[in-house]
């Protein structure tokens, strides 16, 4: 469709449009011909894409209209300052609303909580409406537009989006935009053979598609859920179900699934959502004989989300939940004419799962060797940078680099889940190995912040000396995911130290899963005096505080794409800067329980005698050799 015909199309469907706003028009306007090439390029092949493509029109201005003066507002605040979410001030935790404090009330109740801790912006785990049992901790949705009922209603929802926006703060809501649960109405339909909803699903007569399908596919629980379709033998039939059994694969070959989708995006967006997780995007599009994960279609659907956002709720951020390799990972924030227009934050996974391997090695080769590999992101685009959440560990090293090292990968990984899982080499860690590869014995790793730190066995044996080096462990985390630039994600018990949870083995629906190990209820016990309490919890609890203070008053901290690892022949040591118009901050970081020296050369750029130390608030001296002690940080000012 060339230029002008499309901007003929556009004018006819905008005269019988009655919104009067001007901006509204300017948006749709400049992104209309994108949205309709990618449209084309997607579904230049199905039977209905006109009538999907107009439901599509339809759909950005009914929303619109449906937008609030107060939504309208916050977006033109945001659109005159686009990377708000890279700023220095942003702070974000996770939680689960049960886990954290019952349900949205009992959410809206802790707000003072937040604000004492410093955090702005809270992810809300999955709060859609879910089938009871089989749900995959509410990753299967079975109505994208009800909450979960045992969290209260749209309107307790709707009252503690109020006052997160009184008080100034952002809310994530987790999208799950690849599968459905096998409860939804569209499987419902689809299962009795409807012929419109079974073409939201991949379904196939026999196994012949399925296994060609197969060749090509990884399992992603091959130890509870094998394979990637599950036999229906009320029809005879098979469909495609990536993750669970329960859960269904959405079929975007069929352009009526992303119109729904989109939305149902937008439905969310008007209640409120300043930005979107969205839920495992890299499997969002397969083909026969291609590997299920990261195929251009995807980053096309992608763009299409973004685009149909930013015409609707132009305030509104995305975030790729896509755990691939790093040269993958960065095509997500869009390459070539779309840099910078896909999604606008991803998760920094291999810098997370790096920083445990150089906390097991007491070696930060690996972790600087990564760092130098991965591509550079577009500006205006940020990482989540977390040490801790809701799902495994995955050690998803790069052999090539390990090689280069002179080290087997294998055996590399082998050791880290032996430090970690079994006490190896004196280690207090007390983590679980997850989805054991039996071949290999290779695993992901589960477990809390307390209790891979060691603090958590430490507690249990009084001893003294590891206390004090798993608290110290935990606020090197913290330490680094706050000082990295982009928004940092602490995860909700990280912040007091919360130990493992066991109980989850007495739960029928949880105990198959050992990441419920670390999915802990709150203790709201150890909050209370918790700025006159001595213990290692409430030591956590008070220097996470510090640091977030003094993240929100160094605007070096932001995310400029400015960030700049400085080579240094220390093995235990990682050295980064960070810069903006007027300061230069040098972050330096001791991955080891030894005592150890750095020298004033690697700050090749300065020529003074003394450094600001933002986390003890005074001058030091740099001498030709300096000494930094065991898990120790510092964050120094030039």
């Amino acid at each position: 469709m060339q230029q002008a015909e499309k901007l003929s199309k556009l004018n006819i469907f905008l005269e019988d449009v009655k919104i009067k706003d001007k901006n509204f028009h300017l948006r749709l306007g400049a992104n209309f011909p994108i949205i309709s090439d990618l449209f084309q390029k997607l579904y230049s092949d199905s039977p209905y894409k006109e009538e999907t493509f107009e439901l599509l029109l339809k759909s950005l201005v009914k929303n619109f209209e449906e937008r609030s003066p107060l939504q309208k507002k916050r977006d033109m605040t945001r659109v005159s300052n686009p990377n708000w979410y890279c700023s220095e001030k942003i702070v974000g935790m996770m939680l689960y609303v049960d886990l954290f404090n019952t349900d949205f009330n009992g959410l809206k109740e802790k707000i003072p909580y937040f604000r004492d801790l410093g955090i702005n912006t809270v992810h809300l785990m999955p709060f859609l409406d879910v089938p009871e049992f089989e749900n995959d901790g509410g990753y299967a949705v079975r109505n994208y537009r009800e909450v979960n009922p045992k969290f209260g209603t749209m309107k307790d929802f709707e009252a503690l989006v109020h006052e997160f926006q009184k008080n100034d703060m952002n809310l994530i809501m987790d999208f799950v935009l690849n599968h459905c649960a096998d409860q939804h109405q569209w499987a419902v339909e689809a299962r009795k053979g409807h012929p419109k909803y079974k073409d939201f699903f991949y379904f196939f007569p026999d196994r012949n598609l399925p296994n060609a399908y197969e060749r090509t596919m990884i399992e992603i629980f091959p130890d509870t859920s094998p394979g990637n379709f599950t036999y229906l033998p009320e029809s005879d039939q098979w469909v495609m179900t990536l993750f669970y059994g329960y859960q269904w694969d959405l079929n975007y070959k069929n352009p009526m699934v992303l119109v729904e989708m989109i939305d149902t995006m937008l439905f969310w967006s008007n209640k409120g959502i300043d930005i979107f997780r969205l839920d495992a995007v890299a499997f969002m599009w397969k083909e026969i004989g291609k590997f299920n994960q990261n195929l251009p279609e995807v980053h096309l659907l992608l763009q299409l989300f973004k685009l149909c956002g930013q015409i609707v709720a132009p305030g509104v951020a995305y975030i790729a939940e896509a755990i691939v390799a790093p040269e993958e990972i960065i095509k997500y924030f869009g390459e070539g004419l779309f840099q910078g227009d896909e999604c606008d934050i991803a998760y920094n996974a291999s810098f997370m799962a790096l920083s445990w391997e150089a906390l097991a090695t007491r070696n930060t080769n690996l972790l600087k060797k990564s760092i130098k590999a991965v591509p550079k992101k577009p500006r205006n685009t940020t990482w989540i940078n977390y040490a801790r959440c809701h799902d495994d560990i995955g050690l998803g090293f790069d052999d090539k680099l390990v090689a280069e090292l002179g080290l087997d990968s294998l055996q590399h990984r082998l050791y880290i889940l032996k430090h970690y899982c079994d006490g190896f080499n004196g280690s207090f860690a007390l983590g679980q190995r997850f989805m054991i590869e039996h071949e290999t014995g290779n695993a992901r790793l589960s477990g809390s912040m307390a209790a891979l730190c060691g603090l958590e066995k430490a507690l249990k044996e009084n001893n003294e000396r590891e206390i004090k080096l798993g608290i110290k462990q935990i606020n090197l985390q913290h330490a680094i995911i706050l000082s990295l630039g982009g928004l940092p994600m602490i995860y909700s018990g990280d912040e007091v130290a919360l130990p493992n949870n066991y109980e989850y083995l007495n739960d029928e629906s949880k105990k198959y899963d050992n990441r419920w190990l670390h999915r802990s209820k709150m203790n709201w016990s150890l909050v209370e005096n918790i700025e006159n309490s001595p213990s290692a919890q409430a030591q956590v609890y008070k220097q996470l505080k510090k640091l977030i203070k003094i993240r929100k008053q160094t605007p070096a901290f932001a995310d400029n794409n400015d960030l700049e690892f400085i080579d240094y022949e220390n093995t235990h040591l990682l050295v980064y800067k960070k810069t903006n118009n007027k300061d230069t901050i040098y972050v330096i970081v001791n991955f080891s329980e030894f005592d150890t020296v750095f020298e004033r050369s690697l700050f090749a750029d300065f020529s003074g005698d003394k450094l600001y130390n933002l986390l003890t608030e005074t001058d030091i001296i740099i001498h030709e050799k300096n000494f930094i002690s065991a898990y120790d940080v510092l964050w120094l000012r030039k």
